[in-house]
């Protein structure tokens, strides 16, 4: 069941991307995606998250060339509340900046919030995730200082399977998520793809490392893809500050 389930996502990635390269004319760039995944539990119920990540292309592909690819491409700071309804159910509500081409003259900035619902379920020792997202955006124009706003719906299928090792603390994990605008007179529905496939490791009860790498699409307008390949180094860490109010309470 574990190797069915591998084998699926990661050929459902590599098929999108064969199919998209064939159909459009693409830019491939390759580079490095350092990731901070921080969440805690605040009360019974009630948890936050802090995701940040850069993305650094440092090569494109067809002419590689560092000293002139190399670029600083996003900064990304998303701010989440998430209610757990019970340990299959969350909703979520969450404040996202982002930056592109952070230190170009041609840098856009943007003010994101979204909503979202996550479901888990386990299939014997896979858990699978399912999570549907509605992004507000607000995209400012840095010439003529307008802020449309825009917005699109976010599916993501993930999965998470263990490592059986003499430690116990190895784990696989991937996820596919799929982008469509749902604002009138968009140039495109279907405009953003991300999936990803990574190694992990739990360091101890707080923190995990994971490895991997993920692949990002944007269509630039018409038929027009820009291919990112990052390798993803992400650093997870948890907190639960109800059990340290127990320990003050006992």
């Amino acid at each position: 069941m574990k190797k069915i389930a591998i084998f699926i996502f990661l050929n459902f990635s590599i098929y999108y991307s064969n199919i998209l390269s064939a159909q459009s004319q693409s830019v491939f760039v390759g580079g490095l995606f350092p990731t901070i995944d921080h969440s805690g539990t605040i009360v019974k119920n009630l948890d936050y998250s802090l995701y940040y990540f850069i993305a650094l292309p440092l090569v494109n592909f067809e002419n590689p060339d560092i000293t002139r690819d190399a670029n600083f491409l996003l900064l990304y700071l998303e701010h989440a509340l998430t209610y757990k309804v019970n340990k299959f159910l969350s909703f979520s509500g969450s404040y996202v900046y982002q930056r592109e081409n952070v230190i170009q003259s041609n840098f856009l900035n943007e003010h994101r919030f979204h909503i979202q619902a996550t479901v888990k379920h386990p299939i014997k020792s896979i858990t699978l995730k399912h999570r549907l997202r509605f992004d507000n955006r607000f995209v400012a124009d840095r010439i003529t200082r307008p802020v449309p706003y825009t917005h699109r719906l976010r599916y993501l299928i993930g999965l998470e399977v263990p490592i059986k090792n003499n430690k116990d603390n190895l784990y696989f994990t991937a996820y596919e998520e799929a982008f469509f605008n749902t604002f009138k007179g968009a140039s495109a529905i279907y405009a953003e793809n991300w999936a990803y496939a990574a190694m992990g490791m739990k360091l101890d009860k707080i923190n995990k490392i994971e490895l991997g790498l993920l692949y990002i699409t944007w269509n630039t307008g018409g038929n027009n893809w820009f291919h990112q390949f990052y390798f993803q180094v992400t650093w997870i860490s948890y907190l639960d500050f109800t059990k340290k109010n127990k320990l003050k309470n006992e």
